[in-house]
């Protein structure tokens, strides 16, 4: 494992167990023309390498192979919640290398990078080993992202089931579900490119070496895993509406308790408005009889409320 000059014609002199990997950070014009040179890449590839992609895609040429990965990554944390950043990472392969273009630093290249970091056997890898290895790190992104969801819908399951319902917590639902639509949009393309990296024509590629069958696998397990975050978040708007709907009927049920313990006092008042005379009403000391009736008549409600455990 080690760094080498950028020289025309460099992949030439690549013999057996030996792997040339270069990373262009950047769709310079002039440095894709240098790799260019040095592997052997046509024209039209060259142009095409200065344009940063916006869907994955696979694209089969006579001696060499063009894979485009889309990865997401967490952007800078403005709000609550990060905003995703889709970030292209074209990767050309030929016999005994590897050309790789993006813009800007890539989370799934720093982990690859960390894992190989000081492997003597690197160089013992296929151009297709080292593809593999690519989109199985951009797949692990994928899962982190799966992850940190998961982590962001318990909590609004939590908030949903301690706090009574606000508009912050559909805001927060709302928000996440665009953000799992973007996650597998993003990711479903990859389907496409991954199936025919499996198709009997890749044998034409047998000097590059033999894709990892398992990339078709780890892709459906990461959809797979989109959907069930899908699941899980109208879950925790079931939550939601269940949680509004049981405040709903404690408001309801405080209502009702009040207007059954002021019935009787509304009752008697209106009768006692009535216009008619009666002995009853000559004596001034009658009134108080009449408010003791209200609150008793309040009072009973009150502990039959409470036996019956409706408060």
């Amino acid at each position: 494992d080690r760094d080498v000059e950028l020289a025309a014609g460099l992949a030439d002199d690549l013999g057996a167990r030996r792997l040339l990997w270069i990373d262009l950070d950047g769709r310079s014009s002039e440095d894709l023309e240098s790799i260019g040179a040095a592997v052997g890449l046509g024209p039209s590839l060259i142009r095409r390498l200065t344009k940063e992609p916006t869907r994955a895609d696979l694209t089969l040429y006579e001696e060499h192979l063009h894979l485009v990965l889309q990865a997401l990554e967490l952007g800078e944390a403005a709000s609550r919640l990060p905003k995703l950043v889709p970030k292209a990472l074209d990767v050309v392969a030929g016999p005994g290398w590897v050309v790789t273009v993006h813009d800007g630093p890539m989370e799934a290249l720093d982990r690859l990078d960390a894992v190989t970091e000081g492997e003597t056997r690197l160089g013992a890898m296929d151009a297709t080993g080292l593809v593999a290895g690519l989109a199985d790190e951009v797949m692990a992104g994928y899962f982190g992202l799966v992850e940190g969801i998961e982590r962001e819908i318990d909590d609004l399951d939590e908030r949903a089931l301690r706090r009574r319902p606000n508009q912050d917590t559909l805001v927060a639902i709302v928000a996440l579900r665009r953000r799992i639509g973007l996650i597998r949009r993003t990711l479903s393309p990859h389907r496409v490119a991954f199936a025919a990296l499996a198709r009997p024509e890749m044998e034409l590629h047998e000097e590059l070496g033999r894709p990892w069958p398992g990339l078709t696998d780890r892709l459906d397990r990461a959809l797979e895993s989109v959907e069930n975050l899908r699941d899980l978040l109208l879950g925790t708007f079931d939550i939601h509406m269940g949680r509004a709907a049981q405040d709903a009927n404690e408001v309801m049920k405080v209502l009702t308790l009040l207007s059954a313990v002021l019935l009787p006092a509304v009752v008697l008042a209106g009768i006692m408005g009535m216009n008619f005379s009666l002995p009853f009403f000559d004596r001034v000391d009658n009134f108080w009889v009449v408010v003791a009736a209200m609150v008793t008549f309040a009072g009973v409600i009150v502990v039959a409320a409470r036996w019956r455990h409706w408060i």
